[in-house]
């Protein structure tokens, strides 16, 4: 494989993250110094009180001193025998006489990349690929052999081709030595990260140790004083090692996606990261669909033919063309689906986005003659068979309660499709009420528009309208945000132009121009469509069936915006519950939180009794009924119910959402009658009353 050449942009980076390192090493010496100094004050003043005294209370007083100088010292030392290893528990290994092509792929990427053989090769059941492996202090200094985690959801929608540029990204990482010190710096980054930010163990030792005596508290409270102290110091360097870790990140990707287009040539690396998204949300679809049927207990055999049945569904809505059996996705079709026009350098991003990542790789234009378009999982010795495994594996850990039933893929075709019938609007409005409101009219006063057609009221100019008002509305609310000064951003692109965080303000008076001529002349449509439909209506005899519908969409939305207001004291009331408390205050936190529940609790037994109730999922139902059958304590005897807090919370996370099913159930209703209103039902009418 040809050498991947080191960009001035990667020493840089890589130059700025070594500094950072050595940054924080000096910092950690002093520290270090400084509490060995501490250690060994504390060690002497102990131990002259133990012995000055030579009673029981000097005897407890000396040791909680020595004490103090111990748990900061511990505390910086603590990273050096700790690790970080990784849960395997939702990981099937397999082995070379199990899957041997599989082996014999990763033998050619690992000995074109340069790199090692995987320690172990595991499945996973998603849309994934990635090297891994059991970080720690001595890792730094000591090789470590990599593990490679492969996703099931991954391989189903990739050609064997595109798989295999995907696994040579990952071992790009680690390949060449342009490379290394950016696994160097990650690995740094990484225990660092451990030391300042994941510290239970810790936590739990220094409780345990101030509960066996109020003297031991005591030393444990300074202790606790002085390593917060310290804690800050080192995030302030932290966040510097981060920010410049990030920056060498995001050219480590654009290094390991030049090793893989080395490997397999670039357009498979560019078309299997323009799929990854939808091949992930289908993944995500099959998943929330057999949630809904844990209630039934039903469960499938194998997701994958399900995760192509929800693709297939995509590429009709999206109208993509395919190839080898997959949706070819460009960049295009991205931005179509992105309203946005406001693009940020994103120093908190580890990845560069993928229309850089894409630019990249044509660039490179590596052309590789020797594909291989079949399915991934061709690789397999038997792929149903380690479907169904991993499937089973998936829901091995789902509770149901009682005997379960095989859904099958034909099930599932058949009610994902009714499923999403359910929630699409007639085709005759083109995507033009997806994410627009109904608006306000008075039906009486609108004129006839008999002279328009239903291709006019949806064109595409229409619909363009919504989407660009859509989008400057996202837009706006950041913007905002940026001229108030609630951001760290200084510069961002706004439709491929740049502009300075100091000149939002202006930018923010041109878009609201623009935001006002969209919504008018959305206004202005709107009026069109009503007045059209609502003359059909009257020709056809059912404009107070019209009416109606109308009136019980716009009443369930102003209900929903009346009960959706209890939520908003609720947010404050239970803010104390993810922070700690001192015991005397808790009773009068509770006791706010209480009476904000009062006027939420109401707000769900009236939802139950509004009409499209009966459109609520019905996981949300059992939510709400376990919820309303009974008043629930949170707290007694000086402790918290966390079973009544889960029912309280449980309902809190499906509330927004029935309110939100409710109303898209009233605005189809009423949508779906419109579209009914045909003309040449009045045709008909008017030729029968001649």
């Amino acid at each position: 494989m040809n050498q991947v050449t080191v960009s001035k942009d990667f020493k840089q980076k890589a130059t700025k993250a070594i500094l950072s390192v050595i940054l924080f090493v000096i910092s950690y010496i002093i520290l270090i110094a400084m509490a060995v100094a501490l250690t060994v004050a504390c060690a002497y003043a102990g131990f002259y009180i133990i012995v000055s005294g030579r009673h029981g209370i000097t005897f407890m007083l000396g040791i909680g001193v020595i004490s103090l100088g111990l748990l900061v010292l511990f505390f910086l030392l603590k990273f050096v025998v700790s690790s970080s290893k990784a849960n395997r528990d939702d990981l099937i290994e397999i082995t070379r006489e199990e899957e041997p092509k599989i082996f014999a792929l990763i033998e050619d990427i690992v000995e074109q990349t340069g790199t090692q053989f995987p320690k172990h090769v595991y499945l996973t059941p998603d849309v994934n690929a990635a090297v891994f492996y059991n970080s720690g202090f001595w890792s730094m200094f000591l090789p470590v052999r990599k593990n490679l985690m492969i996703g099931i959801g991954l391989m189903n929608t990739t050609t064997v081709d595109e798989f295999k540029g995907i696994l040579a990204h990952e071992f790009g990482h680690f390949s060449q030595r342009s490379m290394k010190v950016g696994s160097y710096v990650h690995n740094v980054n990484r225990i660092i990260h451990n030391m300042l930010f994941e510290n239970n163990g810790y936590s739990n030792a220094i409780s345990r140790w101030a509960s066996i005596s109020g003297f031991f508290a005591i030393f444990v409270a300074i202790g606790v004083k002085v390593v917060t102290g310290i804690q800050w110091v080192l995030k302030q360097v932290y966040h510097v090692l981060n920010i410049n870790y990030l920056a060498l990140s995001r050219e480590m990707e654009f290094h390991a996606d030049e090793v893989a287009a080395n490997v397999t040539g670039s357009q498979a690396l560019v078309t299997s990261l323009l799929r990854a998204g939808l091949s992930d949300s289908a993944y995500n679809s099959v998943l929330n669909f057999y949630g809904e049927k844990i209630r039934d207990n039903r469960k499938p055999v194998n997701i994958y033919p399900q995760q192509h049945i929800v693709m297939e569904r995509v590429i009709h809505n999206l109208q993509l063309p395919v190839k080898h059996g997959l949706p070819h996705v460009t960049i295009s079709d991205i931005k179509k689906l992105n309203k946005s026009k406001l693009e940020f350098d994103d120093q908190w991003s580890s990845h560069p986005s993928d229309a850089d990542r894409v630019a990249r790789l044509n660039s490179l234009n590596i052309i590789k003659p020797d594909t291989d378009n079949a399915n991934a999982l061709t690789l397999f010795t038997d792929k149903e068979a380690t479907q169904q495994m991993v499937t089973e594996k998936l829901f091995s850990k789902v509770y149901y309660s009682g005997n379960t039933t095989t859904h099958t893929e034909e099930h599932f075709r058949n009610e994902y499709n009714e499923d999403v019938e359910r929630y699409t609007f007639n085709k005759k409005y083109n995507g033009f009420y997806d994410e627009l409101n109904l608006g306000i009219v008075a039906l009486e006063s609108l004129a006839g528009e008999e002279h328009v057609t239903e291709e006019e009221l949806f064109s595409e100019n229409s619909i363009s309208n919504v989407n660009e008002c859509i989008g400057l509305e996202g837009d706006i609310a950041v913007l905002n945000q940026i001229a108030a000064g609630g951001t760290m951003v200084k510069t961002y692109d706004y439709d491929g132009n740049r502009y300075k965080a100091k000149d939002t303000k202006t930018l923010l008076e041109t878009l609201n121009i623009k935001l006002t001529d969209y919504r008018n002349s959305i206004t202005a449509n709107e009026t069109k469509i009503f007045g059209y439909y609502y003359h059909l209506a009257v020709k056809q005899g059912k404009q107070e069936e019209y009416k109606n519908k109308y009136e019980a969409y716009l009443k369930i939305m102003q209900d929903s915006d009346v009960l959706a207001k209890t939520l908003e004291p609720l947010h404050d009331a239970t803010a104390f519950l993810n922070t700690s408390n001192e015991a005397d205050t808790i009773p009068a936190k509770m006791q706010r939180l209480y009476n904000c529940e009062k006027p939420y609790k109401e707000a769900v037994r009236q939802m139950a009794e509004k009409p499209f109730y009966e459109h609520v999922n019905i996981n949300s139902k059992d939510a709400f009924e376990k919820y309303l059958s009974q008043e629930w304590v949170y707290f007694e005897y000086d402790m918290f119910n966390e079973a009544a807090l889960t029912v309280f919370f449980n309902s809190l996370n499906h509330f927004s959402a029935a309110l939100s099913n409710m109303q898209f159930a009233a605005k189809k209703d009423f949508l779906d009658f419109q579209a009914s209103l045909s003309p040449a039902t009045v045709a008909k009418t008017d030729s029968a009353v001649v």
